[in-house]
């Protein structure tokens, strides 16, 4: 009955409807996509190729400059920032001041140097530029006024960032799951390793995949066994960045039970679980299968076109694992009910997203007497709005109806005791 409840509280419209080597690094020059990264307001952050440190120039006054370069980290996580430190003294120590800066980077692996921005001392010969690299890179400073003068050079690599779940995390025997996650920075080209944990805690290789432009993979898992697995994904290290994995997820795989009203446990919790994921109307999710919860799994049977039995078998398991989307023929702004009477079942949505899906019975179609008048058992068609609704149970010539809400003149949606898997009604939507 709370199906009812639901209803009247929501419904407001109805349709029913038929590692590095040195000396390197650099720009991010690739691996994969062209690296980009962001600069402090401090220094001029547009990269530009560059010729080599040690193209010569006019001699300047500061051709002797002592050139220092420090970095706040030596590895850093991919997104994050590192501060790359400038100092420029002379020969005999004192700062220089108001001397411009190259910054220069090389991403591992690569030979091309490029220009990250452009930084001027201060008062005590400093001055900071703020990075955050895509690549395992190079670092070096140039004197702009004298190119050959340049800093020693620092390394800084780049751990990116590797995730990855499992959905869904519990199945059935024979039953799939997919493996997906994304690598951040997206390295066009890099290849992952699948991989599940054996009893020793050591890893196993089951497969090596990509990933899209976005760095984004999946993988299909098929569960052949019973047990708990656990998974994960790797990147190898390579010059322009480090090694990555993602944290372990676990796969749970049940034996496939027949479960029916009356049974109660762990499993069926877990299908409790999928079917409030799947917008399943299942009342309380307490580890029984009650008549909530068998309405439930007619519901999700009728939306799939198994056979409407409400009970838990292999053919509706493996349905659940990869079910066909529920899709609204006519979503709403609003709140909104929209009754599928090809598939007996009402859809419960907000702003046309759906919130619940929902088991009912309609018209049958059939012929009847009600006070000496024969009448016929058929649920009108059409767009309709809620015209009034009864807290409670309204009695009628035809039965009880409880908590009705009329969406037009005496045909209303309503609790009822008997909500059979096919048309019944004299045409009022019992859920």
């Amino acid at each position: 009955m709370h199906r009812a409840r639901l209803l009247l509280a929501s419904a407001l419209a109805v349709a029913v409807v038929a590692a590095l080597a040195p000396p390197a690094v650099a720009q991010e020059a690739s691996p994969s996509p062209s690296p980009s990264a962001t600069a402090s307001p401090s220094a001029t952050a547009s990269p530009s190729a560059t010729a080599s440190p040690s193209a010569t120039a006019s001699p300047s006054a500061t051709a002797t400059a002592v050139l220092r370069l420090t970095t706040s980290v030596s590895t850093v996580v991919a997104g994050e920032n590192v501060v790359l430190t400038s100092r420029a003294t002379g020969p005999d120590g004192a700062a220089l001041v108001g001397e411009q800066l190259d910054v220069i980077s090389r991403t591992g692996g690569t030979t091309v140097s490029t220009v990250i921005g452009r930084v001027t001392t201060d008062a005590d010969g400093v001055a900071g530029l703020t990075w955050k690299p895509r690549t395992s890179s190079e670092y070096v400073l140039r004197l702009a006024a004298d190119p050959a003068t340049t800093s020693d050079r620092r390394v800084v690599a780049v751990q990116p960032r590797l995730s990855g779940t499992i959905a869904p995390a519990s199945i059935v025997i024979g039953s799939a799951a997919t493996l997906r996650g994304a690598l951040a920075p997206a390295y066009l080209g890099s290849r992952l390793q699948v991989q599940r944990r054996l009893a020793d805690g050591s890893w196993q290789g089951l497969a090596t995949i990509g990933t899209d432009g976005a760095g984004v993979y999946s993988y299909r898992l098929v569960a052949t066994s019973v047990g708990r697995q656990v998974y994960r994904v790797v990147l190898g290290v390579r010059l322009a960045y480090l090694a990555a994995a993602s944290a372990p997820v676990a796969l749970t795989a049940l034996a496939d039970p027949t479960l029916r009203q009356g049974d109660s446990g762990a499993t069926v919790r877990t299908l409790e679980n999928r079917l409030l994921s799947l917008q399943g109307d299942v009342g309380q999710a307490d580890g029984f299968f009650d008549a909530d919860l068998r309405h439930a799994l007619t519901a999700f049977q009728k939306t799939q076109g198994l056979p409407r039995t409400g009970v838990y078998d292999v053919l509706t398991s493996r349905r659940l694992a990869a079910p066909v989307a529920v899709r609204l023929r006519y979503p709403s702004s609003g709140r909104a009910v929209e009754v599928d009477l090809a598939k007996q079942v009402l859809y419960v949505s907000e702003g046309g997203v759906l919130q619940r899906v929902v088991d009912i019975s309609s018209g049958n179609d059939k012929p009847y007497v009600s006070d000496g008048v024969a009448y016929r058992a058929f649920t009108p068609v059409g767009r309709f709005g809620i015209q009034r609704k009864i807290d409670g149970i309204q009695v009628s010539r035809l039965g009880e109806l409880y908590r009705p809400a009329y969406f037009v003149q005496g045909w209303a949606i309503h609790g009822s005791p008997s909500v059979p898997t096919y048309p019944a009604s004299h045409g009022c939507i019992r859920v």
